[in-house]
């Protein structure tokens, strides 16, 4: 009983090394890019290392050469996706027009199995209430709809307007909960003990109190104590 124990233990973790390295070659993704295939080569990953886990009747070999087939074969494919224009085609399809200058494309709503419901509600989680003010509606390879509005009836923008902006940039954080991040400081030239002059003109002596202190590119520093929590407004 305890040798199955160790044995289960051995196998389970294991597994969990090798998925979380498949895991880490397979790349980032949300599960809405994902392929139908990616979908369930990543479904048959997990399920092959769990069987590993659990049965001791499977032996190292034979696991890793699972995993490796269906860990392997589709970054096959995401190679040829990238090296080759015809491959990525012939793997991931085309883009689909389904609305064009307002008009919908019901033949390719056809083609693509997506109904004029769908389609509607596409629509409107784009902002896009109204098919007539609608300049293109693409079904993307990746499944979404990307949804462009005629130039008349698009949000203004800054730029529409001639009205200058400021270069924004990211914010470096310099805190996150009690941890200084080093490495952020050093990139915008920085060190602890002006971190900590900083900290101590807001009236902060510990690092543990701070949520988080970061940095925008107009060198504003904003610091959010642990202590500073907002009362909660009711959501009905």
């Amino acid at each position: 009983m305890q040798e199955n124990l160790i044995q289960a233990t051995i196998h389970s973790l294991v597994s969990i090394v090798i998925l979380f390295i498949f895991t880490r070659l397979a790349g980032k993704k949300q599960i809405s890019q994902l392929s139908f295939f990616h979908y369930v080569s990543g479904i048959s990953i997990g399920s092959i290392a769990a069987a590993f886990a659990v049965d001791m009747d499977i032996d190292f070999p034979e696991f890793l050469a699972s995993m490796a087939i269906y860990g392997i074969f589709p970054l096959i494919l995401a190679w040829i996706s990238i090296k080759s224009s015809k491959g990525r085609k012939i793997l991931n399809g085309a883009p689909t027009i389904l609305i064009q200058d307002g008009k919908i494309i019901e033949n390719n709503l056809k083609k693509t199995r997506i109904s004029v419901d769908e389609l509607l509600e596409e629509c409107r989680l784009k902002n896009a209430f109204n098919i007539s003010e609608v300049e293109f509606a693409i079904l993307e390879t990746n499944g979404e709809v990307s949804v462009e509005l005629k130039p008349q009836n698009s949000p203004l923008t800054p730029n529409d307007m001639g009205i200058e902006t400021q270069y924004k940039g990211l914010c470096a954080n310099l805190i996150i909960d009690g941890e200084i991040k080093t490495k952020n400081l050093e990139n915008i030239g920085k060190d602890h003990k002006w971190l900590k002059s900083e900290l101590e003109k807001c009236g902060i002596t510990d690092l543990s109190d701070v949520l988080l202190a970061c940095m925008d590119s107009s060198q504003k520093i904003s610091i959010y104590k642990k202590s500073d929590t907002p009362k909660l407004k009711a959501i009905i």
